[in-house]
């Protein structure tokens, strides 16, 4: 519910003019976060003779810790003041979540005991899957749920079962990402974004 209303309340047009910055910061600047984390991870982990971990366990720390929490300077910033920098941290923040667990489950699902380059690149390709599927199928379940709730013929308006439908369509796109093992944060925000502009009557 709480990525699903971040994606329903976004600022469209804000979100989608910085698009590729909000991207760069949120998605790119995950993987490097992720990167320096687990390479810090390494070094400290030496330090206090602490077990042998594999490579995989030290990416998955750096994911995990790669994610940030910008609840609290999204409370300090005035979005009427400065909008170009809360739809920066707010667009940011969202897609940081997101990337952190696609980044999460693409290491847990590959095999990263052959590292070499052909791995490298079967890795960003399983990145960037993961990432583009779930973008996908959340814009294409919100479509759905646009056309459903256009096409069904409820004898009168009915606010309740519109808003109901609203919610079982956002649920089942998360239910589909987890079904064909995608990122089902991801689903559900482009899913509300869409939503938010086609289903909402």
């Amino acid at each position: 519910p709480i990525i699903f209303n971040a994606g329903f309340q976004v600022k469209k047009k804000q979100f989608f003019r910085n698009f590729v910055t909000i991207m760069v910061f949120g998605a790119i600047g995950t993987v490097i976060s992720c990167t320096i984390i687990s390479l810090g991870v390494i070094q400290f982990f030496k330090k206090l003779d602490i077990g042998t971990f594999d490579l995989g366990d030290y990416l998955a720390i750096g994911a995990i810790f790669a994610a940030t929490d910008s609840v609290c300077t999204l409370q300090v910033l005035n979005q009427d003041e400065t909008p170009l920098l809360y739809s920066l941290v707010f667009g940011e923040g969202v897609v940081n979540d997101a990337t952190s667990v696609v980044l999460f489950n693409a290491i847990q699902s590959f095999d990263l005991t052959r590292l070499n380059h052909e791995a490298a690149f079967l890795f960003l390709g399983s990145f960037l899957y993961l990432f583009i599927l779930s973008t996908l199928l959340g814009v294409a379940t919100g479509l759905i749920s646009a056309y459903v709730i256009k096409k069904l013929y409820f004898g009168r308006h009915s606010t309740d079962r519109e808003v109901a439908l609203m919610m079982l369509m956002a649920y089942l796109s998360y239910m589909l990402a987890e079904l064909f093992a995608l990122s089902g944060i991801l689903t559900v925000f482009f899913c509300g974004i869409v939503m938010s502009h086609y289903t909402w009557h």
